[in-house]
């Protein structure tokens, strides 16, 4: 093999670079502009950091009580309705707090007319506590109430986003270990499919025995298309509830593993969650401030309206406040029969969960073991290693739905009874 490196004689020689008055000039000024504008280049050449794939709960929790945008406009709902408050103090009270809540602030009585009516009605309780104007009932009071409700309805809200956030995490999370136990299935039959072409060579089993070994591989690669479709949709519902970039890549992480022997049940009874409700639940809170707005309507008409209007405005007091108590009760009972299914639920899924990952899966696995010793052998055709296979395959599959079913039911749970359970995470550090 000849040199590539050329005789000594034929080596082409440097020029000699000899610059004149002016290129020492030149040459710093090239420099001094490489320095300066390279770095620019560089910095607008680089791409955005992406989010990281691998992300914990905890941090899919954080960035949504920030970003999440649904719960940025409710907090500003909040706002606006606080900052109401504070311009009925300074601004004419009647008229100012019936406006606000788009009643017909036309019929309002003033001057002689309204003194007439004030003596007449009487003073009346204020039914919101934390006013600190006394005890006589004014128009503030309706509006602290309707602010009320929009503070406890952004507190509930917030605690449905975390309830979302978890069963989607949850989700997501054993999703990707079905996903893995799919695609090992397509591996092994594909192995198996090459043991039974060996088979097939020496005239132990037919043609038709390899080819529906290979159909079983082929269903199994179709079930994992659609399970990674499922992913996709259950990481874009991730990313937008946390308010991440939607196609930002994301890896559910926890730092231990859950399995069937992590499944904590509830320290609460239903009946305990049920009964909570009132003190617990931010909505049921909600539901009683818009009772007392309409109650405190009620006894703002009878001072401030014109007398031959004032059954009818009192009419639409009442018909609100009788409107609120029935979605109120209609709200807590709906809730109340949800946390019963869902505590019901819990305890079949975990029984679920233990009876697959605990007695079949292990049963399964052994059996597919000797079934197929027995087929390399020879002593045994093809369809017991195949039918042991897939049942180990279908075990993992319902074991996993289990795990993502109490999961899910737990986040459920939390979010009904508006109190933290004994959540996986730290049901996780018990063991």
């Amino acid at each position: 093999m000849e040199s590539l490196t050329l005789p000594l004689c034929q080596r082409p020689t440097a020029t000699v670079f000899s610059p004149g008055p002016l290129s020492w000039i030149r040459v710093v000024v090239l420099a001094v502009l490489l320095h300066l504008l390279l770095p620019a280049a560089v910095r607008a050449a680089s791409p955005p950091s992406a989010p990281k794939a691998s992300v914990s709960l905890a941090e899919l929790l954080e960035a949504a009580a920030v970003n999440n945008l649904q719960l940025i406009s409710a907090d500003a709902q909040v706002q606006r309705y606080n900052t109401r408050i504070a311009l009925i103090d300074k601004l004419n009270e009647p008229l100012l707090a019936f406006y606000y809540l788009d009643f017909p602030v036309g019929n309002i009585s003033l001057g002689e007319a309204e003194r007439i009516n004030q003596a007449q009605a009487g003073p009346a309780t204020k039914v919101n506590t934390r006013s600190v104007r006394g005890k006589i009932l004014t128009g503030r009071d309706m509006i602290e109430n309707q602010a009320l409700w929009f503070e406890y309805r952004a507190a509930d809200l917030r605690l449905q986003v975390v309830s979302q956030v978890r069963e989607a995490f949850f989700k997501l999370y054993f999703l990707d270990k079905t996903i893995i136990a799919t695609e090992n299935g397509i591996a092994t039959l594909a192995e198996l499919t090459q043991s039974a072409a060996a088979q097939y060579a020496v005239g132990n089993i037919t043609q038709t025995d390899v080819l529906n070994l290979q159909e079983q591989r082929y269903r199994l690669k179709a079930e994992l298309l659609e399970k990674q479709q499922q992913r996709r949709e259950l990481a874009t519902r991730l990313n937008y509830l946390a308010a991440r970039p939607i196609t930002s890549p994301l890896d559910p992480f926890l730092d231990k593993d859950l399995g069937y022997d992590d499944l904590v049940l509830p320290r609460y009874t239903a009946i305990n969650l049920i009964s909570g409700l009132f003190q617990n639940r931010p909505l049921m809170k909600g539901y009683q401030a818009l009772g007392g707005r309409f109650r405190a309507m009620r006894g703002m008409v009878k001072m401030y309206f014109n007398r031959d209007l004032q059954d009818e405005a009192s009419f639409e007091a009442d018909s609100g406040l009788r409107a609120i108590k029935a979605e109120g009760t209609d709200f807590y009972n709906e809730v109340s029969a949800a946390i019963q299914t869902t505590m019901t639920d819990l305890t079949t899924n975990r029984e679920l969960a233990d009876l697959y990952g605990r007695v079949l899966i292990p049963q399964a696995r052994q059996l597919y073991q000797l079934s197929l010793a027995d087929f390399e052998v020879g002593r045994r055709d093809y369809q017991a290693p195949l039918t042991a296979l897939l049942s180990l395959f279908r075990y993992q599959e319902k074991y996993y739905q289990a795990l993502t079913a109490f999961q899910v039911d737990m986040a459920r749970l939390e979010g009904l009874s508006g109190i933290a359970l004994n959540t996986p995470v730290v049901a996780a550090e018990r063991y």
